[in-house]
């Protein structure tokens, strides 16, 4: 059907309806012609009422299928001259404003307009530096053992577009303060389970992390990258609670000259992807205290995995590397290893590790 100046000039104006104004004008379009109908006397299309609104959506979408009609002469000249104009305008303004309704959604998805306040023990990776961020992508989604549920990448004015929207598991977002209530609203920032902060530059990555510490829920685990040794200090001593990783590029180099391979070995831990890895476990509290060496044998008995160290904070600060066999493992504390997975600490059998005897640690 081609459209006229008439038809073009309504669908123009017509399309800025909202939907009840929308959803009013067919109201009173159905009612006129059901009444104009019972007026003429052509029953066949107004009783029952089912009858007539399937009479009505098909004239107004114009299929048309020939299987209801009027009888008498003035009915057919009130639908050609009345029912079909304005059932047409207003069936091409509904589909005009669905298509644009999920174009729109679609469209403010892929500029990161949407709002993800819906989001449970999702990860929000904020920043983004290009094949960095894209490996780190990677490596979040290669662990199907992961704790976490969705990936929602945060950025600034970095990015304009969803860089991966063929990624499962991956939403973006786009956040123009983060220090906004409602921008932290969007982010579901009081459901997030994991954050990492790794923006283009240090007073950035600064900014951020002090804008957000102060409203993750308590379970979350902040997790920021520093190159710039100042900006670390002030953050661990503001912000204790958050994991400062820094820029080890010239401790790694120099341990590499002294120690051969020692490099291998540390991206060996870090990567899930080469093999096993390195995985941290919480001691749950109230657990009977238990021996280092007890659990050294106990992990790689049963689990296959290597204890390299206690630390007191989930952080990681104060960690203690290789210690005595007999120093006590106590509920609160978080051991560190390296296994082919994340091992929970319910899958632990703390009573039977209390349990192994002094003479199989010698």
């Amino acid at each position: 059907m081609q459209s006229t100046p008439v038809s073009e000039f309504c669908l123009r104006h017509l399309a800025r309806l909202t939907w009840p104004g929308l959803l009013l004008l067919f109201l009173c379009h159905y009612s006129i012609c059901y009444l104009v109908l019972r007026w003429l006397h052509e029953s066949q299309l107004t009783t029952p009422l089912s009858t007539f609104i399937y009479y009505c959506s098909v004239v107004g979408s114009s299929l048309g299928f020939g299987d209801l009609s009027p009888n008498s002469e003035a009915g057919r000249l009130f639908t050609g001259l009345w029912q079909i104009p304005v059932g047409v305008v207003l069936f091409g303004t509904l589909l005009g404003k669905v298509v644009n309704a999920v174009r729109g959604a679609f469209t403010k998805g892929r500029k990161g307009m949407g709002n993800f306040s819906y989001l449970r023990n999702h990860l929000l990776l904020v920043g983004w530096r290009s094949q960095q961020t894209e490996k780190m992508l990677s490596l979040l989604l290669f662990d199907k053992k992961r704790t976490f549920g969705r990936v929602l990448l945060c950025a600034q004015n970095e990015l304009l577009h969803h860089p991966a929207p063929d990624v499962q598991g991956v939403d973006f977002i786009r956040v123009s303060n983060f220090n906004a209530p409602e921008e932290q609203q969007r982010i579901g920032l009081g459901h997030c389970s994991r954050i990492i902060i790794f923006a283009p530059t240090d007073e950035q990555t600064f900014t951020i992390a002090l804008s957000l510490a102060e409203n993750v829920p308590e379970s979350c685990h902040m997790v920021v990258y520093l190159e710039d040794e100042r900006y670390a200090t002030l953050l661990s001593q503001y912000c204790p609670e958050i994991e400062v990783v820094r820029n080890l590029s010239a401790e790694q180099l120099t341990h590499s000259a002294m120690e051969p391979g020692s490099s291998h070995s540390i991206t060996s831990m870090l990567n899930p992807m080469i093999g096993d890895t390195g995985c941290v476990v919480d001691v749950p509290k109230g657990i009977t205290p238990v021996k280092y060496g007890a659990m050294m044998q106990y992990l790689k008995i049963r689990h296959n995995a290597t204890l390299l160290g206690v630390s007191r904070s989930r952080n990681g600060r104060n960690l203690e590397l290789n210690p005595d066999i007999n120093t006590l493992i106590v509920g609160g504390m978080w051991l560190h290893m390296i296994s082919n997975g994340p091992l929970q600490p319910r899958a632990v059998e703390w009573a039977d590790i209390a349990a192994i005897p002094e003479f199989t640690l010698r």
